[in-house]
């Protein structure tokens, strides 16, 4: 079985994603900033090879005690999931603060993260940062400044990954996770998050190092940058 490590673990789709691999008896490592009130990780954790760890990825110091708590373990799959939407993001109505808050959470913090956890990593293990059809370029659709900003920044950065990561064998791409109904995809999205996380696990267990740098959908569709 293969040692998963997940970020923003406690909710929406990294909740389904931790939930579907201790299913499948892989062993879990679960990232939220405040374990104690993950109330649904923590009853997983009884019953299943999941441990749940604090993380805000934002944070270096938490970074470096969640990277410790990985110490002589080696990691098959890391899912940057992680996320934000930003406050107030609208033209005439940005709020700055959380739109910088953002940033950390959703494009450096994969980042972070990545750096930290790499040092684990072996050849063949997968860096899968959870994006957004909204940070496309392609797309040419009005509003969430902070959220499309931050995403499509986020690509540029899984592809510098992947080029640094390349000659060790370790594949890593964006992930477009659909829109899902989750707190921050709300209850109209199209998928809900067993279907996401389903596809997702799918496309991860197909990849080949000749995909890393791209931008792919759930489904295993190639998507526009």
């Amino acid at each position: 079985m293969a040692m998963i490590v997940i970020t923003g673990a406690n909710r929406g789709i990294g909740l389904e994603l931790a939930t579907q691999y201790a299913a499948n008896g892989d062993s879990v490592v679960a990232g939220c900033r405040n374990p104690g009130t993950a109330d649904a990780l923590n009853k997983l954790a009884v019953s299943a090879d999941l441990r749940v760890v604090q993380l805000d990825v934002s944070d270096a110091a938490s970074i470096a005690g969640f990277a410790a708590a990985l110490s002589g373990k080696f990691v098959d799959v890391l899912i940057n999931n992680a996320g934000v939407m930003g406050g107030n993001q609208s033209f005439n109505d940005m709020d700055y603060d959380a739109w910088a808050h953002a940033f950390a959470v959703n494009t450096q913090g994969p980042l972070r993260v990545t750096e930290a956890v790499a040092l684990n990593m072996k050849e063949g293990s997968k860096v899968i940062t959870i994006s957004s059809q909204m940070g496309s370029m392609a797309r040419n659709s009005a509003g969430a400044y902070a959220y499309r900003s931050t995403k499509a920044a986020v690509n540029k950065v899984v592809q510098l990954m992947a080029l640094d990561l390349k000659p060790r064998i370790i594949t890593c791409i964006a992930m477009h996770p659909g829109w899902v109904q989750t707190d921050m995809g709300g209850s109209g999205a199209d998928i809900t998050p067993s279907e996401s996380a389903s596809g997702i696990r799918k496309v991860i267990e197909g990849l080949a190092l000749e995909q890393t740098g791209s931008f792919i959908k759930w489904n295993g569709e190639a998507h526009d940058w």
